[in-house]
């Protein structure tokens, strides 16, 4: 029969190499990595790991191993990996993107840092919402369509261009085509994604010089 200490052991050596230090660990991926024991049992345990710092829980649902600077001790994990990971990228499966003034920003539209990062996910059920992670606010917005690695680079494209006709400076319009992975855009699937915006969003983008250059 295991004692504690060895499932805690046990646990900790597979959450690390699963995961790493420094990365967001969910309840569910814990529960799911570790089908042998019942939940109580594995929530006794996390209880046992955080109270001798072997893990820190950063928010409900949340732990890390963290990760340590020798000049400064633990580093706190980021509210951003945790929001990047529960609604746009998990596994290498995407399912968000960014939105609003922090696309623009990343584009290099704005200089304007948002206070709140909005994002467009398919993990929400709510039209819209705002929600804290750790000290940080977020606006989550329910996607309208599905969410794919292939066609988030142009769901964010057709968004820049619903809120912008203006002529684009050359940084800015590198910044588009690295977004695009510097390659053509399947025009199917453009005009797939296209018809959840308003009809200036695909007006706007095959009047502009990305457009004329990148659509196949």
């Amino acid at each position: 029969m295991r004692t504690p200490d060895i499932e805690k052991k046990e646990l900790i050596t597979r959450l690390k190499e699963e995961f790493g230090e420094g990365e967001p660990i969910f309840t569910k991926e814990i529960i799911s990595s570790w089908k042998e024991y019942s939940r109580p049992r594995i929530f006794q345990l996390l209880k046992d790991m955080c109270n001798d710092g072997t893990i820190t829980r950063y928010d409900r649902g949340v732990y890390y191993f963290p990760k340590t600077a020798f000049w400064n001790g633990p580093l706190p994990l980021s509210a951003v990996k945790v929001a990047e990971k529960k609604y746009m990228k998990t596994d290498g499966k995407v399912f968000g993107y960014y939105s609003g003034l922090r696309l623009l920003n990343m584009i290099g539209l704005t200089n304007q840092v948002p206070s709140k990062r909005e994002i467009v996910t398919m993990n929400e059920t709510t039209r819209v919402r705002e929600v804290t992670i750790g000290k940080f606010y977020f606006i989550v917005r329910r996607s309208k369509m599905k969410i794919t690695e292939e066609n988030a680079p142009l769901l964010q494209v057709l968004e820049i261009f619903n809120k912008i006709d203006a002529p684009l400076e050359r940084y800015q319009k590198e910044n588009i085509f690295a977004l695009l992975g510097n390659k053509t855009i399947d025009k199917a699937l453009l005009f797939e994604c296209a018809e959840y915006f308003p009809k200036r969003a695909l007006k706007n983008l095959m009047n502009s010089e990305i457009g004329t250059l990148l659509v196949a």
